[in-house]
C-alpha cells in the first residue's frame, strides 16, 4: 500500500519537435532544493542532446530499382513453381 509520495517534476514541452510533444524529467530525492531553474534546464537540455546522438537520423533509403527487380523476380519464381506443379498434376493424370 502506498501512503504517499511526493515526486518534483520537470515537464519541457517543445513545438519544433517532430517526434516529441513533452519530455518528463523525474527530481531525484537527494537533489538540492535551492537549485536555480536555468540550472535544472540546462541539465535536462544536456540529457536529451545526449540520448539524441544515439537516435537514427533516418531509416536508410531503399533503391527503387534493386526492389523492383527483386518484386518481378519472386513473381517470375511463383509462376514458375505453380507452372511445374500444375506440370507435374496434369502428366500424373495422364
Amino acid at each position: 500500500m502506498i501512503k504517499g509520495a511526493q515526486k518534483k517534476m520537470i515537464v519541457l514541452r517543445t513545438h519544433n519537435s517532430r517526434m516529441f510533444e513533452e519530455a518528463y524529467f523525474v527530481m531525484r530525492h537527494d537533489a538540492e532544493d535551492n537549485q536555480d531553474v536555468g540550472d535544472i534546464l540546462g541539465e535536462a537540455n544536456r540529457i536529451i542532446e545526449g540520448s539524441l546522438e544515439d537516435w537514427p537520423s533516418e531509416k536508410p533509403k531503399k533503391n527503387p530499382l534493386r526492389h523492383r527487380v527483386r518484386c518481378w523476380l519472386m513473381f517470375l519464381a511463383g509462376v514458375v513453381c505453380g507452372g511445374g506443379i500444375v506440370g507435374a498434376i496434369w502428366w500424373g493424370m495422364s
